[in-house]
């Protein structure tokens, strides 16, 4: 993982999208839950991104171990 630099790229953009997330109440009211939705669902799909990046990997498929979703 650490030599994809697009692996890496998800994860910077998961990171900024997760602090955007936790932020957002400090948006207008007006204006909040609307961002909020927005925020939880770029999460999400990045979340998912990252788990298929990692199912991905030659050691997951070598393993056979399936991390994905998490518990």
């Amino acid at each position: 993982m650490d030599r994809s630099e697009s692996f890496r790229d998800i994860c910077e953009e998961l990171a900024d999208a997760e602090f955007a997330l936790s932020k957002v109440d400090e948006a207008p009211p007006a204006l909040r839950e609307a961002r909020r939705a927005e925020w939880q669902e770029l999460v999400d799909r990045l979340v998912g991104e990252v788990g298929a990046a990692v199912l991905n990997t030659d050691a997951a498929r070598k393993s056979g171990i399936n991390p994905w979703p998490p518990r």
